[in-house]
């Protein structure tokens, strides 16, 4: 069995010197000679630093990979640094050609990655001899990272209406309206700010707009208000959410919540539903934050009303 080595480093602009920590992902005993190659190779690699240095290339909190396996074996060693990158259990989806990369000499790889988000691409870097793998990110001297730069865009995550179990009881609007959103939603700040942006969008757009409801809660507390929310049926909901968003600190007592529920119809309350939504989106393996899924699709920028017509082709007042 092959030995793998990695040097984790960081590299800064006007940094004094490199610390390199060098460690085995299994033991082998080394014999004199092969302790002064791998010593070589150490000292190469310190040059490369340098040179990236100099030229005005920064590599920041990266990992360098030496592996006698890459030669033979470059999509399992590519695996291996990826895990040790991204996390054991990362699943690759595919992986680009090299191409060539700000470093001279050097390549760089794009390896798609499945995400919370849809398909994720992650770029490495290998050494001419694809000797080295570096994970992180370049920098020029002006301080552009020149990874994000070149890395690409996730790939949107499509969860067909079908599959989110859609209930009418808490469609606001036309179900054959043009755009369909549908809210992953809680109690929390985020889900106030991501309700009230597609709220007012839906109220000057109700011929284009419908807005479907999902119980997303991220606490149990939070999870007894959406609960007392399940109360209120289709437009109702609106307010009935709006009454939770600006609710004073502390509400959500028992009382307060029967006292809320009776102001809809408790013969609608369904508990189960909260329950059920949460299980359904660790299904579909959603992020762990409320979310908007436009059209089928994920939405992964800013919620706002130019990324939702650049999604769906429509426009919107």
């Amino acid at each position: 069995m092959k030995e793998q080595k990695c040097v984790r480093f960081v590299a800064a602009k006007n940094v004094d010197s490199i610390v390199l920590s060098m460690y085995t992902s299994r033991s082998k005993k080394i014999n004199s000679n092969q302790e002064e190659e791998e010593k070589m190779k150490l000292k190469r690699l310190v040059s490369v630093v340098a040179f990236l240095l100099v030229s005005g290339l920064v590599l920041f909190r990266s990992e360098v990979c030496l592996s006698e396996e890459v030669g033979k074996d470059k999509p399992n060693a590519l695996k291996v640094v990826v895990e040790k990158t991204l996390g054991k259990g990362a699943k690759i989806l595919r992986t680009e050609k090299p191409e060539n990369s700000p470093v001279p000499n050097w390549k760089q790889m794009r390896v798609w990655i499945e995400s919370v988000y849809g398909e994720t691409p992650v770029l490495f870097y290998s050494s001419e001899d694809g000797k080295f793998i570096v994970a992180g990110s370049i920098f020029n001297e002006s301080g552009e990272n020149l990874t994000q730069r070149d890395v690409g865009k996730t790939i949107p995550k499509v969860i067909e209406k079908g599959r989110m179990e859609l209930n009418e009881n808490y469609l606001i609007g036309n179900k054959d309206a043009q755009i369909a959103v549908v809210l992953w939603i809680g109690a929390d700040a985020y889900s106030k700010q991501l309700f009230e942006m597609f709220s007012e969008l839906f109220k000057k757009n109700k011929d284009k707009i419908s807005l479907y409801i999902k119980f997303y809660p991220r606490s149990e507390p939070d999870a007894e208000k959406m609960k007392a929310v399940t109360c209120f049926k289709g437009e109702a909901l609106i307010g009935a959410l709006q009454t939770l968003y600006t609710a004073v600190p502390g509400w959500g007592t028992k009382e307060d919540l029967d006292a809320f529920k009776k102001t809809g119809d408790p013969g609608a309350c369904n508990d189960e539903l909260v329950l059920k939504d949460l299980q359904l989106a660790a299904y579909h393996k959603l992020p762990s934050h409320p979310v908007a899924v436009i059209n089928n699709i994920l939405l992964t920028d800013k919620a706002t009303k130019e990324n939702i017509m650049k999604i769906t082709g429509t426009q919107l007042d």
